[in-house]
């Protein structure tokens, strides 16, 4: 059967889904945008389906608007997976190699990469992807790729990320419930690193936090691999909360409010000024200080990065972080952010957006320059490497061999 011209991105956040459709041109093998949407989401909380049907409400609706924007159908699309029940952990592999002549073949890569994933897992967990990390062949440590190398032993060093299968399965249901097949989970901050890192950031050291509506993700990257990832249970859409408490109005008032006023980092550079809340607030005369909006703000990313220096820790001390830092997600566009981050984390600070793809994608620049859509670009990438590029720079990881690629079929027979 031909392949689709169509490679399609679906990123479902707590506060947005985003879809991402992109047309393969066959002649220049490259893909390029024609639909885009953002709706609302109202079924997850932390990255876990709490409602299915308001799920596959919002699914239904980012797909069908971006499909009218393109006039394109798509059945099948690559889709992130978040969430605080998603773990990783380093694995290790130990074969023969099969050849007479110790000549290593991918089928012996395959094999003790098979034999690293081959771990005990809890009947309710399953693995979403197998990060090889480096090789060993005959004690010769650090051997990024070992093919058509001499010798008898290899060894494979994995990260393994896993998740549980009620929250993955219940994630394909919604999707398939919206008549679409799911062609590979992939862990956001694998899928955002495809649009918003280059190769130089994640072979010399950097760290990617996304600030999304209800969790951030944080994510560490060296020599060309990641070697460390966390959830953080707070997103911007707990300051929306905090404003909407603090200043006794509602939360599509306080998100406004923070969209136009909201400032975090030093209330010293902030001037006197005073901002009239009362057409968000329904009252005559609320007059508020910018000071006032800053103190309630940096209050929760006091809080944030508090769990990411713990984070920070975590990570071996010889690793260094020289392409610094980069803010991705709908938070990152809060006023002041780039600056306290790079204050607190003493390291370069960028905002991820896909200027680092310009070979890849194509139309509707504009709106692509979002860094909220971070994650939704690179699934689009994520799919296109996977399906279409047969040359140029290797993929990120080696995807999951757990089958999740084809958990769309089989889901779709426990569908009524």
């Amino acid at each position: 059967m031909a392949r689709s011209n169509l490679i399609c991105g679906i990123d479902i956040g707590n506060t947005f889904v985003k879809t991402i459709i992109a047309e393969i041109d066959r002649e220049q093998l490259r893909p390029r945008v024609v639909g885009l949407a953002s709706v609302p989401s109202n079924g997850l909380r932390r990255g876990v389906v709490v409602d299915m049907e308001e799920t596959m409400a919002n699914i239904r609706d980012s797909v069908e608007q971006a499909s009218a924007m393109g006039g394109v159908k798509i059945n099948r699309a690559y889709v992130s997976i978040n969430g605080a029940h998603i773990r990783s952990q380093m694995s290790r592999g130990v074969i023969a190699v099969a050849r007479a002549d110790n000549e290593i073949s991918q089928n012996d890569i395959d094999r003790v990469i098979d034999a690293a994933a081959a771990i005990s897992l809890p009947p309710n967990r399953e693995i979403i992807h197998i990060i090889p990390k480096r090789f060993v062949i005959d004690n010769q440590e650090n051997v990024k790729n070992p093919l058509g190398m001499k010798g008898v032993r290899l060894e494979a060093d994995v990260l393994l990320i896993e998740g549980l299968s009620p929250y993955i399965r219940n994630l394909a249901r919604c999707i398939n419930g919206c008549d679409i097949e799911v062609a590979e989970f992939v862990f956001t901050p694998l899928a955002a690193a495809k649009s918003s890192l280059d190769k130089h950031q994640i072979e010399h050291g950097v760290m990617s936090i996304d600030f999304g509506g209800g969790i951030s993700t944080l994510a560490f990257f060296h020599e060309g691999e990641m070697i460390h990832s966390a959830t953080l249970p707070i997103g911007s859409r707990h300051i929306t909360n905090d404003l909407a408490i603090a200043l006794r109005t509602t939360m599509d008032s306080a998100e406004e409010i923070k969209c136009l006023y909201g400032y975090t980092g030093p209330n010293e550079t902030l001037s006197k000024d005073q901002v009239d809340l009362s057409e968000f607030t329904g009252g005559e005369g609320t007059i508020v200080p910018k000071k006032q909006l800053a103190k309630i703000i940096d209050a929760r990313i006091s809080e944030l990065f508090d769990l990411i220096t713990a984070e920070v820790r975590k990570v071996p001390s010889d690793i260094m972080l020289p392409a610094g830092v980069v803010l991705i997600g709908g938070g990152a566009a809060l006023n002041g952010l780039p600056n306290l981050t790079k204050s607190r984390m003493r390291l370069s600070v960028n905002v991820g957006i896909s200027r680092h793809q310009p070979c890849l994608i194509d139309g509707i620049r504009d709106r692509l320059n979002d860094p909220s859509l971070s994650t939704a670009l690179g699934l689009v990438i994520w799919g296109f490497e996977k399906e279409f590029s047969t040359h140029g720079e290797p993929l990120l990881v080696s995807s999951s061999r757990s089958g999740l690629s084809k958990v769309g079929r089989w889901l779709k027979n426990f569908l009524p």
